[in-house]
């Protein structure tokens, strides 16, 4: 192989090095070092050893050194800046409101889902996140150990036939650090210019012992990490209200505070002639649009305006590795990791109302604080008589606060050396996820509340603060306990063997084989508080699930070097599940250097991913909906056909949803193809495009809420297809959950119970675009620049909603089944180093889209980083930066699918101009 093309494929893949990746500076030096003896590595996508990194697949790594000039704390943060990663991923932020889902930070490549990224640890898996109540099942990135980190390898191409069968989007790899001797400790601090969401962080390493002269080496990582939460008020200006008539809408509810009530089929609120309270949330608006209404008679309450954007959190993590040289060819090695996370969510007051269909909250007459006369908006006066209906807002209860606590461990002991002249490496791993959900404020029993309110003591209509008996007979409903906890664990046994068994005149030929047993097992155990059902605004009753299967591989690959400058790649695995038989995966891959300036490459592989345990076996509960919707019979339009339509529930109200499991599911398959060049015209630049495609069938998922109603129930107003679930009659021809006094008529459909949207197998997903990356290098009297960019254009996104169904292209727009897709994103990069100095500025861009309404446009996003480093002083490193150097906020969006409104939290940060400062001292 020519020394040109070396660095290039070292430039561009990072592959080659033994724990430290190398720069562009640092390949052009070598290039005129003398020359010694290169260990040969493995690289992510294949089980060979090889001198030469480069391979017939894409991979970006990621340095440490980068990670530090990035400016990132989390996982999930540095993940977010590689342009393949797009919709479908599970930001920290949108576990504000989900109850099924709390503490959870995912990654998604290619928009497929978290569900198709591969994350490995040390190239073995780590257990996926213990709670996952919508189905799926997805790794936890909150408990990756980033100040651990060496380097980050990023498979952008189906790897099934290596790794898993579920590698369909690609696979991500962090590598950690090892054999490192000395001792480093770090301090990290940022500080918003608007305000909260701030970060302290403290870490450490220390290691000792050289493998070579002493036979081992021990090393030890430690990091804290706390986040103070950033609320929406301290972000009005985009995200403080979801009262947006500027957007043409407004997603509030008629749960408000203080109560509408029912009085002879019209929906009142005392408040309402004044304009409502809005310093309390409180809005005489029309509920479609924002619009002001003054002749409404009830209020609604813009409920975003009191949620954390980001919940605080706190973070305990500690990684350690032991190696031991048993003899020159056999070494054993022992890794542990354990992260604590505990994030605490904050959503608004629990909504007083009959959700479950228990019959409505009354208030009774002659009840202390009952309206016998109040003003309605016109001037009527209006005199109330017997037990009053409500739709009340319980901010006396505070904001419904939950704790996740999560405890992520992972061991491995294994051996690796040479064996009868075979490269090998065998193991034992456990990992584990065990999470609880603690009910810490807000969440009151159902039952006992509307016990309480029929006491007539408890003030819901004027919004004065309670008397000392009506706050008892609220606190007494608290839900004060730790309500969930789960478990999921992985146990594996691999191993793999590698070797060059022949030497042809075009090279060597190298040859892999390896295996692996795993076993799965869930354990979900809400508490019985969870199970009966009796908590208002959210839960559901949840029964226990346990479950657990076993996976049997057999991998082979092999490299074979057609021509000299031809090399093709064969893989090959085998998977036996005990639940759902036999699969088996290929894999192909071909390098060809034309020239010495130019490498083409290209891969075909297939995939399988067998629906997880959650996907099957989680039972189905109930949930609210995201976004609000009208019951399309009983209030088109948000405009309610009659007085016995609950305005509360019924229009522009978060419905109850049916999630969990469903164990009718059948595997997702899919066909992954990928085309490439590399192209060095100097040793100081270098430039590569890929084409991939993939191509899903079966797909696992749920649709999402405005699917159900705006598509199935504007098709099918009645059930939506199956999917709307409507209460039953009565005896007496009543619906159940009718209003007192107020039945709906024969002839007219019951209210909608619930909406179903449960895990199920969908249509096709035809993904397709185009990778880009360039390097440049600019030696300069001042220094050296070094310019690195990487972008992902996607040509198609095109999805059926169901199988054999018509096609959706969501590229460049917004759907409720996958959110926004965004046609072009990129990352940038400018470094300057000279000396003891360097500086960084970094351009992150994803391209704008179609909004969720298709009426508008979301606007292009980009924000600029800026960083200074000094290390003039032995061992001392300093680091002084700006996030969002222009403080760009979020762009407007009408999207309704996050309980933050008025722009996407999974699109763009909402923190603003941050300043950061980070000190790092290493004694060597």
């Amino acid at each position: 192989m020519n020394p040109k093309m070396k660095k290039l494929s070292m430039a561009l893949v990072h592959a080659l090095g033994t724990g430290v990746a190398l720069s562009l500076a640092a390949t052009g030096a070598q290039a005129q070092a003398p020359a010694q003896k290169i260990d040969k590595i493995e690289v992510t996508g294949s089980n060979i050893k090889r001198i030469e990194g480069e391979g017939a697949l894409p991979v970006t790594v990621i340095t440490r050194d980068e990670i530090a000039k990035s400016g990132v704390t989390t996982a999930a943060e540095l993940l977010d800046k590689i342009s393949a990663s797009n919709a479908g991923g599970y930001s920290i932020g949108q576990g504000v409101g989900d109850s099924g889902t709390p503490g959870l930070s995912a990654a998604s490549l290619r928009g497929l889902g978290s569900t198709n990224t591969l994350i490995l640890l040390n190239g073995r898996r780590v257990s996926n996140y213990a709670f996952n109540a919508s189905g799926g099942g997805t790794v936890n990135l909150n408990q990756i150990p980033l100040a651990a980190v060496e380097r980050v390898e990023v498979l952008k191409d189906g790897a099934s036939a290596i790794y898993g069968t579920d590698a369909i989007g690609g696979v991500i790899n962090f590598i950690l650090r090892k054999d490192f001797t000395g001792a480093e400790v770090s301090a990290y601090g940022t500080m918003t210019d608007q305000g909260g969401g701030n970060t302290r962080k403290y870490s450490g390493t220390i290691g000792f012992g050289d493998i070579n002269k002493n036979r081992f080496n021990v090393l030890a990582s430690f990091d804290y990490q706390k986040d103070t939460p950033l609320k929406a008020s301290q972000r009005t200006q985009f995200g403080g209200t979801a009262i947006r008539p500027d957007l043409g809408f407004a997603q509030t509810s008629g749960n408000v505070f203080p109560a509408n009530f029912v009085f002879n089929g019209v929906n009142y609120n005392v408040t309402s002639a004044n304009g409502c309270i809005p310093s309390a949330g409180s809005y005489r608006i029309n509920a479609a649009t924002g619009a002001p209404a003054p002749l409404q008679t009830n209020c609604r309450y813009d409920f975003t305006s009191v949620l954390d954007i980001y919940p605080p959190s706190e973070r305990k993590g500690f990684f350690g590795r032991a190696a031991f040289q048993i003899t020159n060819d056999h070494q054993a090695f022992l890794e542990y990791h354990l992260s604590q996370n505990e994030v605490t969510f904050a959503s608004s007051e629990a909504p007083v109302n009959d959700f479950t269909g228990n019959g409505p909250f009354l208030y009774p007459a002659g009840g202390r604080y009952y309206p016998t006369s109040f003003t309605a908006p016109g001037g009527a006066t209006i005199r109330p008589t017997g037990a009053l209906p409500i739709a009340w807002r319980l901010k006396d209860g505070g904001l419904r606060t939950n704790r996740a606590d999560s405890d992520e461990s992972r061991l491995v002991a294994g051996l690796q050396g040479i064996l009868f002249n075979w490269d090998y490496n065998t193991a034992f791993t456990q990992s584990k996820s065990e999470v609880s959900d603690n009910y810490i404020d807000g969440w009151v029993r159902e039952s006992i509340l509307k016990r309480n309110i029929a006491t007539g003591n408890i003030d819901v209509f004027s919004g004065n603060p309670q008397d000392a008996t009506g706050q008892q007979l609220i606190n007494e409903a608290k839900i004060l306990e730790k309500v969930r906890e789960s478990e999921a664990k992985v146990t594996t046994f691999d191993g793999r063997i590698s070797k060059e068994i022949a030497n042809l005149k075009s090279g060597p030929v190298g040859l892999a084989l390896g295996f692996e047993h795993r076993k799965e097992e869930l354990n979900d155990r809400p508490q019985e508080v969870l199970f009966s059902g009796d908590i208002l605004g959210g839960g559901g009753a949840l029964p226990a699930t346990q479950a657990d299967r076993t996976i049997k591989a057999f991998f082979g690959e092999v490299s074979v070097p057609i021509l000299k400058n031809l090399e093709a790649q064969f893989a090959v695995r085998y998977d036996d599940y005990s639940d759902f038989g036999s699969t088996t995966n290929p894999k192909v891959g071909i390098r060809w250097t034309p020239t010495k300036e130019v490498l083409v490459r290209s891969s075909y592989s297939t995939g399988f991913r067998a629906p997880t345990l959650s996907d099957l076996f989680l039972p189905r509960f109930l949930s609210n909906t995201a976004d609000v919707h009208n019951d399309p019979i009983r209030c088109p339009g948000s405009n309610p056909i009659g007085g016995f339509v609950n305005a509360g529930l019924e229009c522009d109200a978060q419905f109850q949803n049916q999630l969990g499991g469903n164990t009718a599911l059948t595997p997702e398959k899919s066909k992954n193809w990928t085309v490439g060049v590399i192209f060095e015209p100097s040793n100081t630049m270098s430039f590569g495009a890929d084409y991939w495609d993939i191509r899903r069938r079966n797909s696992i998922g749920a649709l999402g809420d405005t699917t159900v109603f705006d598509v199935y129930g504007g098709a099918d107003p009645l059930n939506a297809g199956g999917r709307f679930v409507r209460t039953t009659r009565n005896a007496d021809g009543s619906c159940r959950g009718d209003l007192p006094g107020a039945p709906t008529p024969a002839g007219t459909p019951c209210p909608i119970d619930f909406v179903i949207q449960v895990q199920e197998n969908l249509g096709k997903y035809n993904v397709n675009g185009i990778d880009l990356s360039g390097s440049m290098r600019f030696p300069t009297g001042a220094g050296q620049i070094t310019l690195k960019g990487e972008g992902t254009y996607i040509i198609h996104y095109r999805y059926q909603q169901q199988a054999e169904g018509e096609y959706i292209d969501n590229v460049g727009r917004f759907s409720a089944d996958n959110g926004a897709i965004t046609r072009w994103r990129h990352y940038v990069t400018i470094n300057w180093r000279s000396g003891a100095w360097g500086a960084t500025l970094g351009q992150n861009f994803s391209m704008g889209y179609r909004d969720a309404s298709d009426t508008r446009r979301v606007g292009s996003y980009e924000t600029y980083d800026l960083q200074g480093t000094w290390e003039g002083f032995k061992g001392l490193g300093v680091v002084l930066g700006v996030r969002n150097v222009l403080d760009r906020d979020p762009p407007a969006s009408d999207q309704g699918q996050t309980f933050q409104v008025g722009y996407d939290p999974r699109y763009t940060d909402a923190h603003g101009r941050t300043y950061y400062m980070n000190l790092r001292y290493a004694f060597k």
